[in-house]
């Protein structure tokens, strides 16, 4: 009686990582974030500086929260993340100027860097206790799917509410983070492996970094090539609303457009583990650089009405990327470990991203939105093609042995 209880408590993991989705991704301010940054008196330069201070909060924070999970409670760093996002969307909503903004994102980049990696690996760990790991890719996607879904809509209903108030799209979002507060408290911890607790946890944290690219050639290849093209997939976001209106499209349908972004990058998710089996791991993983970099200079070369339809490619590796990669790297890694190891895979994504949109946003400046397209376009090219190459060399060097 008592294992039929502690696993409906572990099923009951799987519907509230549902509902953390889907508040987490309940972004009623997407449509709008740049004209309420230019609103209260931000420019191009500084909406660019305020996203990369807000990327090397979470790339330094990303590893040593994940360790914190590992080490503690998944549940634990799932609550303090709650509590860190509902503090800094109120603050956000109350912000009017660079520095409020500036502590807003840094208050939300800890939260953010909490979840991050925990959530995957709270999952992977409540489905090997209900001998259902192969359930992984599936859940997952259908966990993200709620939350791009969710962001739809929210992006719609943002596009409303911000017709009449910028402002009010923020402060809208408090209540549902506050919700999640007793969500995460509620979650089971699944019984799993857990890292040795040493008085020395950062030495430990950084051997296990480490471990990851020296133990596992595979892992370390899959984690660098994935931080490239998952990072700059997300370069040309604060581009999509100037890009919108050089392409001449009415401010009126941002919201809509926003919405049909997260509708693709949903079913991408969802299905990812249909598509995935159906193109194996080698064409999936190629895939991923050929529509980041394809569509970043569809964008910058072919502009017209509806040219943010090639945006459609990168809501697609948006969904199916996040999905597959985290199965891989799940595949390459043990429990006591697992979400210090997927922070690390996170963390190289931000790191890229964090890197290249300061050069991303000065060219924007000094040249034109199209330029930095280009930009992004090729350097996702080049890096991606590289790492590719060096994965394939590593494989079939591992596949002799």
């Amino acid at each position: 009686m008592e294992d039929d209880t502690e696993r409906t408590k572990l099923e009951h993991n799987i519907w509230k990582a549902y509902i953390q989705s889907i508040i987490t991704n309940a972004a009623f301010f997407v449509p709008v974030i740049v004209l309420f940054w230019q609103e209260n008196g931000l420019d191009f330069t500084r909406i660019m500086v305020l996203q990369t201070l807000y990327s090397i909060v979470v790339v330094l924070l990303e590893v040593p929260t994940g360790y914190f999970a590992d080490i503690f409670s998944r549940r634990a760093a799932l609550t303090v993340a709650s509590s860190f996002l509902a503090a800094g969307m109120l603050i956000y909503a109350a912000g009017n100027n660079f520095f409020e903004f500036l502590i807003a994102e840094t208050v939300w980049a800890i939260g953010v860097s909490l979840i991050s990696g925990c959530d995957a690996a709270l999952l992977y760990d409540t489905l090997a206790g209900l001998d259902r790991k192969t359930e992984y890719k599936k859940i997952i996607g259908q966990a993200m799917f709620y939350g791009y879904i969710s962001t739809a809509v929210a992006s719609i209903a943002g596009g409303i509410i911000g017709h009449y108030s910028f402002r009010w799209t923020f402060i809208i979002m408090i209540p549902f983070l506050v919700l999640l507060i007793p969500v995460s408290l509620s979650i089971k911890e699944p019984k799993r492996e857990r890292a040795a607790q040493e008085k020395a946890h950062f030495t430990k944290m950084l051997n296990i970094t480490a471990n990851v690219f020296k133990q596992n050639t595979r892992l370390k290849w899959l984690i660098i090539y994935s931080a490239i093209i998952l990072g700059f997939n997300q370069t040309a976001l604060w581009l999509y609303q100037p890009y919108m209106k050089l392409s001449g499209l009415d401010v009126y349908y941002f919201g809509i457009v926003f919405a049909s972004f997260q509708g693709i990058a949903a079913l991408s998710s969802k299905y990812a583990h249909k598509i995935e089996r159906r193109l194996g791991e080698k064409n999936s993983i190629l895939l991923l650089a050929v529509l980041v970099a394809g569509s970043l200079l569809l964008m910058a070369n072919f502009i017209f009405l509806f040219s943010f339809l090639f945006v459609f490619l990168q809501q697609f590796v948006r969904g199916f990327g996040r999905v597959v990669v985290s199965d891989y790297v799940n595949k390459e890694t043990s429990s006591d470990i697992r979400a210090t190891v997927l922070s690390v895979n996170n963390l190289g994504a931000r790191a890229v991203y964090a890197i290249a949109i300061p050069f991303i946003g000065y060219a924007a400046d000094k040249y034109s939105i199209t330029a930095a397209l280009n930009l992004s376009g090729i350097l996702a090219l080049i890096f991606g093609a590289a790492i590719l190459a060096v994965m394939r060399k590593a494989e079939a060097a591992r596949a002799a042995e």
